[in-house]
């Protein structure tokens, strides 16, 4: 069973914390379910896909976490899904923080990656 991390940042974004080996799946289910998400679900699957090359390049620039690209008509339209994203290494593991586009609520979140058989927990 995939455990899911969810919480709420600085400014009530929603962030989800997952291994990253699950990440992309999920990513594509949400696109999917929301019907939102286009090049920021993309870009966001393709650095959680080189996870390595994208750590090294997060640490070796200082940031904490690493924005996707969006395309400007998303934009407009509210359809981008992830805002930013942090890669993770704790106990030899790799998990991913997604930070989720102001427009997602905790609540529908929660009930999505419910409904899709994912177990939850609220942080």
């Amino acid at each position: 069973m995939v455990k899911i991390l969810i919480g709420t940042i600085v400014g009530q974004y929603v962030t989800m914390e997952v291994e990253a080996e699950h990440a992309a799946d999920i990513l594509n289910a949400l696109k999917r379910a929301l019907n939102k998400g286009g090049d920021d679900v993309n870009d966001a699957i393709r650095m959680i896909q080189h996870f390595d090359v994208f750590y090294n390049i997060m640490h070796r620039k200082f940031k904490e976490y690493l924005t996707p690209r969006k395309d400007v008509g998303d934009l407009i339209k509210g359809n981008v899904l992830v805002d930013r994203i942090k890669l993770v290494r704790k106990n030899s593991g790799k998990y991913v923080v997604i930070v989720f586009d102001k427009s997602i609520s905790k609540e529908s979140l929660v009930n999505t990656l419910n409904s899709l058989g994912y177990e939850v927990t609220d942080i």
